[in-house]
């Protein structure tokens, strides 16, 4: 088996919030779901029981997309917390423990490394919590099934097609999230190496250069290239239309955010390789 899975496995053992804390919501909805399961009254209450005669109503459509939001929503906010969590940690707390150094010793390049960090806490991490959305429209579509009048909050789940096909819409949605989120990924990486507050550090200096450039120059668009890119993962996450969000977005502004992106992942592959990383060190090789 290739190195990389055992890699991941490693990450998976010892970053347990990344399955617990989806596990605990997991059982909290299934709480939630036996209790509507055997309450009837509590079933009208929440979902509005209807009998569907015909075309669906806009209004019933309505119901089930802001449901649909809800769970997407709160699927890909713990996604995004859980991998913001990760990514500042994972390199310097291998540095701090000297595992490190056992992974130099292994035939296990760099980009390897680095490749598995970014691939566990922008795929896997994303892949854990879209079974939350599975699990939820699983539960959702044994509740309309089993209840005697049409549901109107569930009306789409009243297939397995439709459950499947929702899982797999928002994995490709956590992708495109994953894919902007990248280049900040790779920056978090490399100043982790560097500081043991990343993304103090991170949201400080981008505080401080857009707010000097605007006081001295008189000069909005780092500000404006800041906001645009810490708004873009959510703005993907949660518009109708993900790819739209992205076509937007100026040429200009992605072409420096992929740059960006790039001096932070070479940055971060030369400060894997140091034995004693500082501010100072870094300058004098």
């Amino acid at each position: 088996m290739h190195p990389s899975f055992y890699m991941l496995e490693k990450e998976l053992i010892e970053h347990k919030i990344n399955t617990r804390l989806p596990l605990f919501v997991a059982l909290c909805g299934f709480l939630l779901f036996v209790s509507l399961f055997f309450n009837g009254q509590a079933q009208h209450e929440f979902f509005f029981e209807m009998q569907v005669n015909g075309n669906m109503s806009d209004i019933h459509r309505d119901f089930t997309k802001d449901l649909n939001s809800v769970i997407y929503f709160g699927a890909g906010l713990i996604s995004l917390l859980l991998s913001t969590l990760y990514l500042p940690k994972t390199l310097r707390k291998e540095r701090q423990e000297g595992s490190s150094m056992f992974w130099r010793s292994m035939p296990v390049s760099n980009a390897m490394t680095h490749g598995v960090k970014l691939g566990f806490g922008l795929v896997v991490i994303p892949a854990i919590c879209a079974l939350l959305v599975l699990f939820a429209d699983v539960l959702f579509w044994i509740l309309n099934i089993s209840s005697e009048h049409q549901l109107a909050l569930l009306v789409d789940q009243q297939s397995l097609f439709y459950v499947l096909s929702n899982w797999v819409l928002f994995f490709g949605r956590m992708m495109l999230v994953a894919l902007v989120l990248l280049p900040l990924a790779t920056v978090t990486l490399a100043i982790s190496q560097l500081v043991n507050s990343p993304l103090l550090v991170i949201f400080i200096s981008s505080f401080a250069i857009k707010w000097l450039a605007i006081a001295l120059f008189g000069f909005y668009g780092i500000n404006d290239f800041f906001s645009l890119i810490t708004s873009l993962p959510m703005k993907v996450l949660t518009a109708n239309n993900p790819f739209s969000v992205l076509s937007e977005v100026s040429i200009l502004s992605l072409s420096i955010y992929v740059l960006i992106g790039i001096g932070g992942y070479l940055l971060s592959l030369k400060l894997n390789r140091m034995d004693d990383v500082s501010l100072k060190t870094l300058f004098q090789r």
